[in-house]
């Protein structure tokens, strides 16, 4: 699309990546007017430069033994959701596990190309607002467009740590810029700032070339396999740290560098003054290095854009999130903005490191959720649900069903859950609903008798993943530490006043009758249907006596 017909749509979508593209498919799909902005000349741009190294760390496993579609979800990290029966999956493009971004760029073009997505494109937003009617006013190079709902897609920007200084000399080299000719580093001495993913990945590809890598950051590296968080390193890009337990020159730092100095002419021009946080009193503290890379993340906020007297946009001020990302509700709101909504990874900021929020496998279902809402809300569509015969068979088999099958769930634990409502006087059936946030949940059903089905991982402190002796057993199943359901009980006011754990599998299947199918219809029978039926004999007794 050039340029579209009309100033005016319900939904504008700043942003044309992964999570812009997905709430286009949704929003069509359900016949809302809506428009996706972005400065480039088509969609997923961002993956046309990133990872600068090409390799994906978003697992694609196309074979997983099931036929249910939405089991293999769980393992398919990179496909968009619709609802057609035959989508288009991520897995038909290639079957390797960690596919390059020029594959995902190649099936996010072919999914524009078959949904016709309504997107303007080379457009440039320059400036957001609110006119007096309450509406969204997004000033662009295009020419400015309003809409009731804006949802900001944007996505990252790399970030630059502000205590650093000399970080801002020419000499110094950043992840979005520097060099992949290998044969300028060769046999150089290198420094890269930072210890995610980002740095990793750029240290492993010079690894073979460079004299020398050092990475630091004020932190000790967190590995994804211990925090279950897949921000964290990822054991696909940790080989420097074997490289660096066996001596081979190439070494990890915590620490934070105070100074990084240019001296032109010298053999090994760049100087840099840290401080080491474990040995504070290491006297070599001031080290030579031919070339300095920063590696330092991404930004999930730029206030510039905003008219902030009347959107009042707002870091979320949590330290461990840097002023990186926008402060939003637990719908995904922006605080004090109605309206206006964060998608895509800012997503993760609800339940930041807890879940797949800030990931394709994650906020794919966050935006169905929110649309969903969003559709209720606002055109009177009902919440994906269904009604069950009010029986502890008839509500257990639907929740093992899920249990055993849903993607939604169990990408987003900790986050989204499936509720079961009980009937009221004179209803009949009970109503199970479908991947909504728990704190949404809380205050919508307040007042009813309902019960959650969700999925979460135990604690193991700070023992690592692989020392850790497991204590979970089926008279514990309360201490299963691998992601496992979660059942919940609530009251009217919204409090657990049950809950009941099913014991971890290591093929996440609960289908055992003893360990997981009859727990389930117990819990069902005790704290849903025993319930309304004894509040049903309390409430007659009360009659009687009146």
């Amino acid at each position: 699309m050039t340029f579209p017909a009309k100033p005016h749509y319900e939904f504008l979508i700043v942003g044309a990546g992964p999570a812009g593209v997905q709430a286009a498919i949704y929003l069509k799909e359900r016949g809302v007017d809506y428009l996706m902005i972005d400065k480039s000349d088509g969609v997923g741009s961002h993956w046309k430069k990133f990872p600068r190294h090409r390799e994906l760390i978003s697992i694609n496993k196309k074979f997983t033994g099931s036929d249910n579609a939405d089991f293999k979800l769980r393992h398919d990290w990179n496909s968009l959701l619709s609802a057609e029966e035959d989508p288009l999956l991520f897995t038909d493009f290639t079957s390797e596990l960690y596919p390059t971004a020029d594959d995902l760029l190649r099936y996010m073009e072919k999914i524009q190309e078959r949904h016709q997505l309504n997107g303007l494109f080379n457009t440039e937003v320059n400036h957001i607002t609110k006119n007096e009617h309450g509406q969204f006013v997004v000033t662009t190079s295009n020419g400015s467009f309003t809409g009731k709902y804006l949802f900001m897609a944007t996505g990252g920007k790399p970030w630059r740590p502000p205590q650093i200084t000399g970080l801002e000399l020419p000499q110094v080299d950043f992840y979005e810029n520097v060099s992949l000719d290998k044969s300028e580093f060769e046999d150089k001495r290198v420094l890269i700032l930072g210890k995610g993913n980002s740095a990793f990945e750029t240290a492993e590809y010079l690894s073979g070339t460079v004299a020398v890598v050092h990475m630091v950051s004020p932190r000790q590296i967190t590995f994804a396999w211990n925090t279950r968080y897949v921000g964290d390193l990822r054991a696909v890009r940790n080989n420097l740290l074997d490289m660096y337990q066996l001596k081979s020159q190439h070494a990890i730092l915590n620490g934070t560098v105070s100074k990084i100095e240019y001296h032109a002419g010298e053999k090994h021009p760049f100087e840099v003054t840290f401080s080491f946080s474990l040995t504070p009193e290491d006297p070599y503290h001031v080290v030579k290095y031919d070339r300095v890379i920063a590696c330092c993340g991404f930004k999930y906020l730029d206030l510039s854009l905003f008219d902030l007297e009347k959107i009042p946009v707002m870091a979320d001020p949590r330290p461990e999130l840097k002023g990186k990302f926008p402060k939003i509700t637990p719908c995904w709101q922006y605080e004090g903005v109605p309206n206006m909504y964060a998608i895509g990874a800012m997503m993760q900021t609800v339940n930041f490191r807890k879940n797949a929020a800030g990931f394709i496998h994650g906020f794919r279902y966050s935006i169905r959720t929110l649309i969903n809402m969003l559709m209720e809300e606002d055109h009177g569509i009902p919440l994906p649900q269904k009604s069950l015969e009010f029986t502890p068979e008839a509500i257990a088999s639907q929740l093992l069903f899920r249990m055993n099958t849903s993607s939604a769930l169990y990408q987003m634990y900790h986050e989204l859950c499936d509720i079961v409502i009980a009937p009221e006087e004179g209803e009949t059936a009970a109503t199970y609903y479908y991947e909504l946030p728990l704190e949404y949940a809380k205050k919508k059903f307040a007042g009813r008798q309902y019960m959650a089905f969700i999925f979460d991982f135990g604690s193991r402190g700070e023992v690592d993943a692989f020392k850790y002796v497991l204590e979970a057993t089926p008279a514990m199943p309360e201490k299963s530490i691998f992601l496992h359901p979660i059942l919940l009980a609530f009251d009217e006011k919204g409090a657990v006043t049950h809950t009941k754990h099913l014991l971890e599998n290591i093929e996440t299947e609960w289908t055992d009758e003893k360990l997981h199918v009859e727990p389930v219809k117990q819990f069902v029978r005790d704290h849903l249907i025993n319930f309304i039926e004894n509040q049903e004999r309390a409430f007659v007794a009360i009659k009687k006596v009146m």
